[in-house]
């Protein structure tokens, strides 16, 4: 079945001498994985190497068989060209992470148009705005109501915050619950927009406590979940920020 819809570019790995396998999250079913033959040689394609750059937005037209096997990508173009994020190497980094997050996380086929316009418009926020410092974490706060996982507020004032049953709680002691400066961002994140200042989180090392505690949530109620890999090179990069 000919398909053509939105899509973005998830992730992307190498396939034989000369092919690449493309996860993306189209707007019209959901996860898909395209074959693209050839399009790592030398010789002349329609596609290329730049269209699936990580949280790329795309229009592609698909071929669907819709049997659990690889689809086929018949052509693709870009639908919002990203004005920084290619060409800020902070930006990138995040967008890098970004999309390994969402690969790790988003496995179900099918169709979600809540979830891809929440991607594709936080995306474009992203490449206009000149205040990003905290907008990945912003994003994967936001992200968990998506995957079903938002914890629960209705406690919030309490000091703690249970892991396990995605709760806030007073009895910081046992297995799971976390206390402290890092409860005290989270809570700042819940409800807010991405164009917040006023956070009082501020240092690389306050993110990478928090970054590092909202990996380890995901990883709790996400089965098969793994803290990417590109969570190190960013706390890297940052550390100049």
């Amino acid at each position: 079945m000919l398909i053509s819809t939105e899509a973005i570019a998830l992730s992307s790995i190498k396939y034989s001498e000369s092919s690449l396998i493309v996860k993306c999250l189209t707007l019209s079913e959901g996860i898909k994985s395209y074959l693209i033959k050839g399009i790592r040689s030398r010789r002349k394609n329609s596609l290329n190497l730049g269209l699936f750059q990580p949280l790329t937005i795309l229009e592609i037209d698909a071929n669907h068989k819709n049997n659990g096997n690889l689809e086929s990508l018949r052509s693709a173009k870009i639908l919002h060209p990203y004005k920084t994020i290619p060409f800020d190497i902070y930006k990138n980094s995040i967008a890098l992470f970004l999309s390994e997050i969402l690969s790790k996380s988003i496995l179900e086929e099918e169709k979600n148009e809540d979830l891809y316009f929440f991607i594709r418009n936080s995306m474009i926020w992203f490449d206009s705005s000149s205040s990003y410092i905290n907008f990945h974490i912003h994003f994967i706060v936001k992200f968990l109501k998506f995957l079903g996982i938002s914890p629960d507020k209705s406690k919030i004032n309490l000091k703690g915050f249970d892991l396990a049953n995605g709760a806030f709680t007073n009895s910081i002691n046992k297995d799971n619950c976390k206390s402290g400066k890092v409860i005290t961002y989270f809570k700042e994140f819940l409800g807010t927009n991405f164009d917040r200042n006023d956070l009082t989180i501020s240092s690389s090392m306050e993110r990478k406590e928090l970054l590092e505690f909202l990996m380890k949530y995901m990883q709790i109620h996400l089965e098969d979940f793994r803290r990417p890999n590109s969570l190190n090179i960013m706390y890297d990069l940052f550390k100049r920020k």
